[in-house]
Formats: C-alpha cells, sequence, structure tokens
C-alpha cells in the first residue's frame, strides 16, 4: 500500500530536483498587483530520516500558536516545528498499532489544537494532541460507511466536522468530532458532478468543499452535502490552467489556493473561480519550486507549502495592500 502511495508522486519528475541542495534564502517579496504582494519568510528542511529532515513531506498545517506539523510519508511520522521552522519534537513509525503509521499523506487541526492525522495506507484516521499523544482512532477498509479505500485528504469545518476525500472510492465522507459517520457523496466519472482522479480537499468558512482533480486539471467546488456548485480550469500554462493540480486550500477570507505542481507554482483564486495571481517556478530560488505539492492556510496570511523536489518546507506571506 505504501508502494502504491509513493508512486503517485510522480518521481520520474521528481529525480533530477530532489538531488540538488537548497541555497539558504533570505526573504524576498514578489508584486503581483497593485493590492497584493507575496513574501518568501523561510524555508527549513532536507532529504533523510534524522531530526528535521524529510522523505515525501506531504501535508502540512500549522496551529494557532504558529507551530507546524509535516506528515512525513516517507519515514511513517509526524513532525513538529516553531514558527521559525526550528524541530521540536516527532511521533510515528511503520506499522499498524496506535500512533504507528503506514504512509501518513495529510494533517488538519481542529478548535481545540488536536491533530487528525490520515494514515492512508492503514485505511483509518488517527487523532492526536499537539505533543502526540494519541487520543483515537476510527475507519477501517472497505466501501461501506465509515471505511476507507485509499483516503488522501483531510479538511476541517467550523463545527469540527471532519472531511476525508476517499480516493479510491471516489467520494467524501464527513464525520462527527468523535469520528461518527454523518454522511457521504461522490462516484467516479468525469461529469460536474463526478470525481475523477481527485486527490485534495479544502473546505471554507461557508462549509463549501474544493476538491482538486488532478488528471482533469481542474477544481471543482460543492456545497456540504455534494451539490455542485461550480468549477474552473483546464490543462495548460497560462493563469486559470492547471498541470497537476496536486494541493489545495482555503483561507479563512475565502481565497482558494491551489499547487499546480508541474508548472512549480501556486495560483490564487476567488471563490468563484476567478483568477487573482500566480507566484513560483521551477527552481531553487526564495519564489521557486522544485515540486511544490500540498499547501495549507493559517488564520495569520501565511501560507506553507510542501515542495517534494527539495524536500523541504516553504512559508510565504500574502500581503494586501
Amino acid at each position: 500500500m505504501k508502494k502504491l502511495i509513493l508512486g503517485s508522486l510522480l518521481i520520474s519528475l521528481l529525480i533530477f530536483s530532489s538531488c540538488m541542495k537548497p541555497d539558504v534564502f533570505e526573504p524576498r517579496t514578489s508584486d503581483f498587483s497593485l493590492s497584493q504582494k507575496t513574501v518568501f519568510l523561510r524555508m527549513f528542511g532536507f532529504p533523510g530520516n534524522m531530526d528535521g529532515q524529510f522523505s515525501a513531506p506531504y501535508g502540512v498545517a500549522a496551529d494557532q500558536d504558529g507551530n507546524i506539523y509535516v506528515a512525513d510519508l516517507g519515514n511513517d511520522r509526524i513532525q513538529k516545528f516553531n514558527s521559525r521552522g526550528e524541530f521540536l519534537l516527532k511521533w510515528g513509525n511503520a506499522g499498524t498499532l496506535q500512533g504507528q503509521f503506514a504512509g501518513p499523506v495529510d494533517i488538519a487541526i481542529d478548535s481545540k489544537g488536536n491533530l487528525w492525522v490520515v494514515d492512508s495506507g492503514n485505511n483509518r484516521i488517527q487523532k492526536f494532541d499537539s505533543n502526540g499523544k494519541f487520543l483515537r482512532q476510527f475507519g477501517e477498509p472497505g466501501t461501506g460507511d465509515g471505511e476507507f479505500n485509499i483516503p488522501m485528504a483531510i479538511d476541517i469545518d467550523s463545527d469540527n466536522n471532519i472531511y476525508i476525500l476517499d480516493v479510491g472510492n471516489y467520494r467524501v465522507q464527513i464525520f462527527n468530532s468523535k469520528g461518527q459517520f454523518i454522511r457521504e457523496w461522490g462516484s467516479p466519472g468525469t461529469a460536474n458532478n463526478e470525481l475523477d482522479n481527485p486527490f485534495d480537499i479544502a473546505v471554507d468558512h461557508l462549509k463549501n468543499v474544493y476538491i482538486a482533480e488532478v488528471s482533469l486539471a481542474k477544481i471543482k467546488k460543492f456545497n456540504s452535502k455534494g451539490k455542485f456548485l461550480r468549477a474552473w480550469g483546464e490543462p495548460g500554462f497560462e493563469p486559470g490552467q492547471f498541470f497537476a493540480p496536486f494541493g489545495i486550500a482555503v483561507d479563512p477570507y475565502g481565497y482558494v489556493y491551489v499547487c499546480d505542481s508541474a508548472n512549480y507554482r501556486i495560483q490564487k483564486f476567488n471563490s468563484d473561480g476567478e483568477f487573482i495571481l500566480t507566484f513560483g517556478k521551477i527552481g531553487g530560488d526564495a519564489m521557486k519550486f522544485g515540486f511544490p505539492f500540498r499547501v495549507s492556510c493559517d488564520n495569520h496570511g501565511k501560507l506553507y507549502v510542501t515542495d517534494l523536489g527539495f524536500m523541504n518546507v516553504k512559508v510565504f506571506e500574502i500581503i494586501l495592500r
């Protein structure tokens, strides 16, 4: 199962960039409109299995205190850093017991500061406190309610309901804060109200659900009950077009950020899918990426991007002027 998950990395696209040693970067800015600018704040991490190193960093999230949590998939662990990217602690190893993982792919943090981790290879969701203490779990392999077939992404709404993108079953499952099943929706296909190779999920403050579809190069928006609302995107290199959109996040104001991974950039849209700005290109400079994979937003205007090309995390801030 873990090999299957790792295969989705498109390793052939990453070999050349993962071997490059990143520079030490100073903060830089890039202007993209008269009212906004993107500021590079810092990056941390190198390839490896020591503290603060990564082997396929997937999901990333930050808590209210600015601490940063990274799902280090290849090392089957979660790592915690302070707001400056300094290593604090880690937990997890390969296995099926409580607190062990078989490919942790994504993280979400609830209003109480607890972490919910998608343990994809074990087809379950595990809950921990901010210091890695195991609290509960739910899920098992299957196609029924509360069962999973390669869960790949997670987000949590304002009521602490948990949204899981169950990619092998082509559906979204929703649970309450105790892990109890509420509803599911979705079916395989390429129509607007269907899912085709979905890879990431994000939920806004109105409980609208955004799903990144990799093969269709499209973002789809649904309400929390699965009613299709709109879609945008197509294959390409222009603004509003995508080449392998692997990651998606929504900030507290409802703006949508997409990891346009094989175009080596982040794109920002409003909630209707109207393009606002983009930043990034291939390379090792501060505003460049080896392969941006997952993105998350905190409540203070910061973006956190896992870069599989350099096996690190980059932190940005988009400032409104």
